[in-house]
C-alpha cells in the first residue's frame, strides 16, 4: 500500500479515489461515478468499478483520432478490476480485467 494512504479512515479513501478517477474518466462515463460503484482494497492493491455507461460521442472521438473503421454508438462496462502489485511495482505488471464489455459498433461514414 502507497504510504500516503496509510493512515486514512477507508471512507476517506474511497471518496479520493472516486473524486481522481471521476477527473480521469468522467469525461468518457455517460453519469457522475457513486461510491456504490467502486470497491476499494488499497492493502491488498485492487480496485474496482462496477456498471459503467460510456460516453459514446467521446470515445468514438478517440476511436477516430486512431483511425478506426469502426464507430461506437453506445457501450457500457459491467466491472473494470485494477490489481497494482504494490511489493514490486517496477518489476511486476499492473492488471486491468474488463467483465462484462458491451459495444455497439457501426461502419465509419
Amino acid at each position: 500500500m502507497p504510504r500516503w494512504a496509510r493512515g486514512w479512515p477507508e471512507a476517506l479513501k474511497a471518496r479520493a479515489a472516486r473524486y481522481a478517477l471521476q477527473r480521469w474518466l468522467g469525461p468518457f462515463l455517460e453519469e457522475p461515478l457513486r461510491l456504490e460503484q467502486l470497491g476499494l482494497d488499497l492493502r491488498g492493491g485492487t480496485g474496482t468499478l462496477r456498471e459503467l455507461r460510456l460516453r459514446a460521442a467521446a470515445v468514438d472521438e478517440l476511436l477516430a483520432g486512431a483511425g478506426a473503421p469502426l464507430e461506437l454508438r453506445e457501450g457500457g462496462v459491467g466491472a473494470v478490476t485494477v490489481t497494482v502489485p504494490w511489493a514490486a511495482l517496477g518489476t511486476e505488471p499492473v492488471r486491468l480485467r474488463l467483465s462484462r464489455l458491451r459495444l455497439v459498433l457501426r461502419p465509419r461514414e
